[in-house]
C-alpha cells in the first residue's frame, strides 16, 4: 500500500499541508512540511496550528505503524513550543515510547531545515478495535 497516495487522496489537511513521508517503520515515523506563507502568523514564522496539526500527523503515523486495532483517534497532545520556526522545509519525527491494548504513547519532534528544535510534544493515541471513525 502507498500510505502517501492515499492519504493524499483521502485526507484533505495532509493535501493542503503538502506532507511527504520520508520514512516510517516500527514505532516510528518521519514526514516533512514546506515552508509556505499560508502557513505563517505575522512576522513570517510558523503558525502554531501548522506545527501541532504536523505534530498530530507524525505521531499518528508512528501509532499507525503498531496499531493491531481497525481505526484509532488522537487522545491527547501536549506540545511546547521552543523556537519560532521559519527556515523550512520542516522534519517532524514521531516515536513510540510505549503501546498498550488500547493507547500509545508518542514522542514528536519538530525540527527545521538547520536542525533546529521548534517544538517538543507528547501524545496519547487511541487504538479502536470495534468501529471505524467515519462521518454516518
Amino acid at each position: 500500500m502507498d500510505l502517501q497516495n492515499v492519504l493524499e487522496n483521502s485526507d484533505r489537511v495532509f493535501k493542503f499541508l503538502e506532507v511527504k513521508i520520508l520514512e516510517i517503520k516500527p514505532g516510528y515515523s518521519k514526514i516533512q512540511i514546506p515552508y509556505k506563507e499560508e502557513f505563517c502568523r505575522r512576522g513570517n514564522v510558523l503558525n502554531g496550528g501548522i506545527i501541532m496539526t504536523a505534530i498530530d500527523f507524525a505521531g499518528g503515523l508512528a501509532t499507525l505503524s503498531v496499531n493491531d486495532g481497525i481505526d484509532q483517534v488522537t487522545q491527547e497532545l501536549k506540545i511546547n513550543f521552543l523556537e519560532p520556526m521559519y527556515k523550512g522545509p520542516f522534519i517532524v519525527e514521531g516515536k513510540v515510547v510505549r503501546k498498550g491494548r488500547t493507547a500509545v504513547v508518542v514522542q514528536i519532534e519538530f525540527r527545521d531545515s538547520e536542525g533546529k528544535l521548534g517544538a517538543i510534544a507528547l501524545g496519547t493515541w487511541y487504538i479502536i478495535r470495534d468501529r471505524i471513525v467515519k462521518k454516518e
